[in-house]
């Protein structure tokens, strides 16, 4: 528009209308700040997020308030996820909010961690006693993490170098947020309800580093009793080396990051047949090495003087030897036998075969141009043709 007060100008209601669409059109956000404002009206929720620059009026209708878990307070620290729009009658921009989460501080985070861990403690659950040891060579492996995080790529490229012969299931999960923990848990229990035949060998559950609300997840009371009383081995890998949470705990193994817990999960199968490869000859020499010492043994035994008192028993096995010998060779003979007659009837049918006995007997083989000539159809007058015989050949020309 050029400014110009001679164009047309817009109704109040259609440009707050094209303006509503246009806010609205850029889609969903989430947004943090801290609550100044709250109020209520037939369980919608009607408050303000701000930080040190600005602010935000919020807007959370009954439907959604009532699966919100505590009730939002002034000064708490709040995530929300909602989208922009704008009330036209009044000309605002309010922000409608769909999720809401409350931030907690550290110090808040670290108490509610130790006061769990306490718990499960005196419970029992992080005893070494309930620990089972991991499979030696897994045939299936389920994996339970975000299936669109950097940790799974990195669990999957390390199953795929070091044993690509495992079969993986993923069971992909939110592994941040409020319906992170109910998740985990439910796919760790969903594995342990598959059938024997079907069920993975061990489990890897985790997901990569962040902060410890990022992590809060993994340290909530139903993820660590559902990794408890799992049938299936877990290993857990939840963030970085430095990270330790409540799941890292109650596992059966930790490993310090996702890369750590495939590495951990599986053999290197080039080692492992390696490793075969090594014990197999041992195990070859091994038995050369036995069977030696027996046939020195024996020979030791055969001269003695005590071996040699029972005559009557060593005649009678010198006699069961001969009897296998004679056995021996009357099979081979016999095998021998056999094969020579199959030769014999190979060799006559092959003479029986051979074209040349036939023009022995007084008989010629016809080519034209190579080709033997079966039929007299075959030829036309002035044809050339070869003419074999069983001392030779002539060429001779077709005249009638």
């Amino acid at each position: 528009m050029s400014g110009n007060s001679r164009e047309a100008a817009i109704p109040v209601g259609k440009y707050m209308a094209a303006l509503r669409e246009y806010i609205e059109a850029n889609g969903f956000a989430w947004v943090e700040g801290e609550l100044s404002e709250h109020k209520s009206s037939r369980g919608h929720w009607y408050f303000t997020i701000a930080d040190d620059s600005s602010a935000l009026k919020c807007v959370m209708w009954k439907s959604r308030t009532l699966y919100v878990g505590f009730t939002p307070e002034p000064g708490q620290l709040l995530r929300v996820y909602g989208s922009p729009t704008v009330y036209p009658k009044f000309g605002n921009l309010q922000f409608n909010v769909q999720r809401i989460e409350r931030r907690h501080t550290t110090g808040e985070l670290q108490k509610r961690f130790l006061e769990l861990q306490r718990k499960l403690a005196q419970d029992g659950l992080f005893d070494d006693s309930n620990k089972v040891s991991l499979p030696a060579i897994p045939r299936r492996i389920g994996i339970v993490t975000s299936g669109e995080g950097a940790a799974l790529q990195d669990i999957l490229r390390i199953l795929r170098d070091r044993f690509p012969v495992a079969e993986v299931i993923l069971a992909p999960v939110r592994v941040q947020g409020p319906y992170a923990a109910p998740d985990i848990t439910d796919a760790i229990v969903q594995f342990n309800r598959l059938a024997a035949n079907s069920r993975p060998d061990v489990l890897i559950v985790g997901r990569g580093g962040g902060s410890l609300e990022d992590l809060w997840a993994f340290n909530e009371e139903p993820v660590a009793q559902a990794i408890f009383d799992s049938r299936i081995p877990i290993i857990s890998a939840v963030g970085h080396e430095t990270d330790t949470t409540i799941a890292d705990l109650v596992a059966d193994v930790r490993a310090a990051t996702p890369t750590h817990a495939a590495q951990t999960c599986v053999p290197d199968l080039s080692s492992l047949v390696w490793n075969i490869q090594g014990c197999t000859q041992q195990m070859h020499q091994s038995f050369v090495s036995r069977i030696d010492r027996l046939r020195q043994r024996l020979v030791q035994i055969t001269e003695s003087y005590t071996f040699n008192t029972p005559i009557n028993r060593v005649r009678d096995a010198q006699q069961t030897l001969n009897n296998y010998v004679d056995l021996l060779n009357e099979s081979l003979n016999s095998r021998i036998q056999k094969s020579r007659h199959q030769v014999e009837l190979l060799n006559g049918q092959i003479t029986a075969l051979n074209p040349r006995r036939y023009l022995r007997r007084g008989y010629a083989r016809i080519e034209r141009e190579g080709k033997v000539v079966r039929s007299s159809h075959e030829l036309n007058i002035h044809d050339p043709v070869a003419l074999h015989f069983a001392d030779g050949h002539r060429e001779a020309i077709i005249s009638d």
